[in-house]
């Protein structure tokens, strides 16, 4: 095994090893952290960084690693992911407060929204992680509740966000029941594989509950809720239920 250097974790993935570089990562989030500060506390008076603040925070919604570098950081070294994941959390919190420093000092441009809501929509179609994609649409509802609501939102990004959103759900449900013809049976899981599957479920679930949250913004009685509700229900981890009726 090879010495890690400082700030760089490794890993190994089909017979390679692969460094990732977590420091600067962390220097992302960091920064990233301290606009959230800025953004928070001068609120209306962040008017003058908003267009650059902008510029530099949306693209960052996709700063990922290679798709199999991800999957091997969630299997064998779990820690390097979490670098990741907070940056990521950090910027979906930023964006909402960009836009509501921008509404409140009459600074807020069509294309500012425009941009915004292409790079987020596009980002919650296309992202597989569901530990990221419950940030992603709280995100996006926060950035609704800033530009006025669904009424504000022109339909082609209204019709965006809602396939973005069955897209997702049908991943979802894809996954479960992949998971529950793989398995067979609770009896034959161990106590790890338990585990995990309680902790994919309950990031689904997040992502599935936040996900409900932006559809009622549009429609409390939205017909989606019940197609949720359905994707819940093919969940094969009945451990968390148990717990709570016990």
């Amino acid at each position: 095994m090879e010495a890690e250097r400082d700030g760089w974790n490794t890993i190994r993935m089909d017979g390679q090893i692969v460094g990732v570089r977590t420091a600067g990562i962390d220097e992302k989030c960091q920064a990233f952290e301290t606009m959230v500060i800025y953004a928070s506390t001068l609120g209306a008076r962040f008017a003058p960084y908003l267009a650059q603040a902008l510029e530099i925070t949306l693209p960052q919604l996709r700063f990922y690693f290679h798709d199999g570098v991800r999957e091997a950081c969630a299997m064998q070294v779990i820690l390097i992911l979490f670098h990741f994941t907070h940056s990521i959390i950090t910027l979906n919190r930023l964006i909402p407060m960009l836009l509501s420093a921008g509404k409140n000092s009459n600074t807020l441009t069509p294309q500012m929204v425009s941009a915004t809501f292409v790079q987020v929509i596009s980002c919650i179609s296309d992202e597989y992680d569901s530990s990221f994609l419950a940030s992603m649409f709280k995100s996006f509802a926060d950035c609704l509740r800033v530009v006025g609501g669904p009424q504000a939102l022109p339909p082609e990004y209204q019709n965006g966000i809602l396939n973005a959103t069955k897209k997702q759900l049908q991943a979802i449900a894809d996954r479960r029941r992949s998971r529950g013809s793989q398995s067979g049976g609770e009896d034959d899981m161990d106590e790890a594989d338990e585990e995990d599957l309680a902790l994919m479920e309950e990031m689904e679930d997040f992502a599935l509950e936040d996900m409900g949250k932006m559809l009622k913004l549009f429609n409390p009685q939205h017909p989606l809720l019940v197609a949720i509700s359905s994707v819940k229900d093919l969940g094969t981890n009945r451990y968390g239920s148990e717990d709570e009726s016990e």
